[in-house]
C-alpha cells in the first residue's frame, strides 16, 4: 500500500539521519567501524530491518562500506566531499558547502505555450497549463547557476499563488509543497555540456556580464514525488569553476582470469 512504503521510508530516513549524526560524534582515528545493527537499532528506535536498509542507503551513496562478515565501516574518504551528484541538495546548499555566499536573481514566473515533450514527461492533461519558473544564484555576487523549472498549473491551489513565488526564491521544492502539499523525493536526470551563448532566452545576460560562451554543466530531468509522481521538469546551468561536484562509487567489473 503506499501508506505503508511511505512510512517505510520516512522510518529510513530518520535513521539515517540519526547514523549521520552518530558517525559525526565517532573518533575515526581511533576506529571508523560502526556498532551492529541490533545496537544501531537500539540507538536510533527503529527495526533492524529499517536500520538495514539505512545502512544500505548509506553505502549506496558512499558514506559507509559493508564488509560481509566483519561488519559496516565509516568510508573517512566520502566526509571530506563538500558536493555530492546523490543525494541531491538545493542550489543555495550547495553554494554554502562550496565555501561562497549564496543569492538569488529571480526571473519571471508565467504561464508559457505546451511544450509537448515537457507536457508528456510530466502527464499532464490536454487542458493544463504549462508554468515556467526561472532564476539564477549567485556564489559571492558571481553567476552560480541559472535554473529553469516547469511545472503543471494543477500543483497550485489558485491562479494567486504564482504571486508568492518570491517568498521562496531559493526553493522551487518549498514553493511547490507550500502550494501543494506535494514533496519532490527523487529525480531522473541526463548530463551534458552546453555554451552560455547557446541558451535561448538569457544570452543578454552573460553578454552584459562578460560570460559570452561559457562551458556550463547541463543538467535536465523529471523530479518525482515518493509515490513516483513526476510533478517537476528542470533544465539547470552550472558553473563548474565554482561548483565542484564530486562522488565515490562502487565499481561493478567482471574480473577474470585469462
Amino acid at each position: 500500500m503506499p501508506y505503508h512504503k511511505q512510512n517505510i521510508r520516512t522510518l529510513s530516513e530518520h535513521a539515517k539521519l540519526e547514523i549521520r549524526k552518530y558517525i559525526s560524534t565517532m573518533n575515526l582515528e581511533e576506529t571508523n567501524k560502526l556498532p551492529r545493527e541490533e545496537l544501531l537499532a537500539q540507538m536510533t528506535g527503529v527495526s533492524r530491518i529499517t536500520v538495514r536498509q539505512a545502512l544500505n542507503d548509506l553505502a549506496a551513496e558512499g558514506i559507509v562500506f559493508r564488509r560481509q562478515g566483519k561488519g559496516t565501516f565509516v568510508n573517512v574518504d566520502s566526509l571530506n566531499i563538500k558536493v555530492r551528484f546523490n543525494p541531491s541538495m538545493e542550489f543555495s546548499q550547495i553554494i554554502r558547502n562550496s565555501g561562497y555566499e549564496p543569492s538569488v536573481i529571480l526571473g519571471e514566473i508565467k504561464k508559457i505555450p505546451r511544450d509537448p515533450s515537457i507536457c508528456e514527461l510530466l502527464h499532464l492533461g490536454e487542458d493544463e497549463v504549462l508554468i515556467l519558473a526561472e532564476k539564477i544564484f549567485l556564489a559571492d555576487g558571481r553567476f552560480c547557476v541559472f535554473c529553469r523549472d516547469y511545472f503543471g498549473a494543477a500543483q497550485l491551489e489558485d491562479g494567486d499563488s504564482l504571486g508568492a513565488f518570491s517568498k521562496y526564491d531559493d526553493s522551487v521544492f518549498q514553493y511547490m509543497y507550500q502550494t501543494s502539499g506535494k514533496k519532490c523525493e527523487w529525480d531522473k536526470i541526463e548530463i551534458d555540456t552546453v555554451l552560455s551563448s547557446e541558451i535561448e532566452g538569457i544570452c543578454g545576460y552573460f553578454n552584459r556580464n562578460g560570460l559570452k560562451h561559457m562551458p556550463l554543466l547541463y543538467l535536465k530531468g523529471v523530479n518525482y514525488t515518493s509515490e513516483d509522481v513526476p510533478v517537476l521538469f528542470a533544465k539547470e546551468y552550472i558553473n563548474t569553476k565554482l561548483i565542484k561536484y564530486s562522488m565515490i562509487r562502487r565499481k561493478s567489473i567482471a574480473y577474470s582470469f585469462q
